[in-house]
């Protein structure tokens, strides 16, 4: 069975570019009907970390699965959220894993103009949103109102919550009692942080204003400790191979696969 990685952001197939410029993760129409172009009628699975984008790229999404000759099952590995979630709508069936999570809420956009484009907007976005309404009602088995009432309020579902409403047929690993479920001891790289060395790397302009970057003892003890082993990798290699012949030049070193 072909699977497909539903990461990043749902974005319409003319925004790609831009977020591989970023080196951001996104999933496009274009990519899923690639995909199912490929698996040519056989079983997919979607496999979903997402915390949603464009609606009408989801929309397109869903309709392309649904339309799928092929069964199609769903599996939350992480985050469903917003437009993400039409994946799942449009699945045969659904399962997710026990740290997973989904979210729905009601449709937005940005707007700018008088009173009367203000309320031109608000039509278009309760339309898209009751559509929506009528998608989760028929897949929890509720009322259109109680799935109406579910977005105004921006619902999340844990694994077993989004079980017993209906939007997931079952949960991963349930039945092993194996499975441990633990959160990491070690030092990890605050968002933030990330954000502001990406737009360092990524920038191109000899002139841009210089990034004030500043990490705590344990982000720094950590990063300290990775460059450390891969130069000792990267000796102990030289070493074995010890060939005066092929001295090492204009080695590349991958830290974190930063080059």
């Amino acid at each position: 069975m072909k699977t497909l990685k539903f990461n990043g952001a749902v974005a319409d197939n003319d925004d790609a570019e831009v977020y591989d410029w970023f080196g951001m993760e996104c999933i496009t129409p274009k990519d899923v009907k690639t995909f199912l172009d490929d698996a040519n009628g056989e079983d997919v699975t979607i496999q979903i970390n997402s915390g949603g984008g464009s609606v009408f790229a989801g929309s397109e999404i869903f309709t392309d699965l649904g339309k799928y000759q092929g069964k199609v099952f769903a599996e939350i590995s992480g985050i469903c959220a917003s437009a993400a979630t039409f994946p799942l709508l449009a699945a045969d069936k659904v399962t997710m894993t026990p740290t997973g999570q989904i979210m729905i809420h009601n449709v937005s956009a940005l707007q700018a103009g008088d009173y009367r484009d203000m309320s031109d907007m608000s039509n278009i976005l309760l339309g898209s949103s009751e559509n929506l309404a009528n998608l989760y009602a028929k897949k929890m088995g509720a009322s259109v109102e109680e799935a109406q009432k579910m977005m105004d309020a921006e619902t999340w579902f844990n694994a077993k919550q989004a079980k017993e409403s209906g939007l997931v047929d079952e949960i991963l690993f349930e039945d092993n009692q194996q499975v441990q479920l633990v959160a990491s001891m070690s030092p990890v790289l605050s968002h933030d942080k990330i954000s502001q060395f990406k737009n360092m790397i990524n920038s191109e302009a000899k002139n841009s204003p210089t990034l004030d970057i500043r990490l705590d003892d344990e982000q720094m003890n950590s990063i300290t400790n990775l460059i450390d082993e891969k130069i000792a990798a990267v000796k102990a290699e030289f070493e074995a191979n010890n060939s005066a012949d092929k001295p090492l030049k204009n080695q590349l070193f991958k830290f974190g696969g930063i080059k």
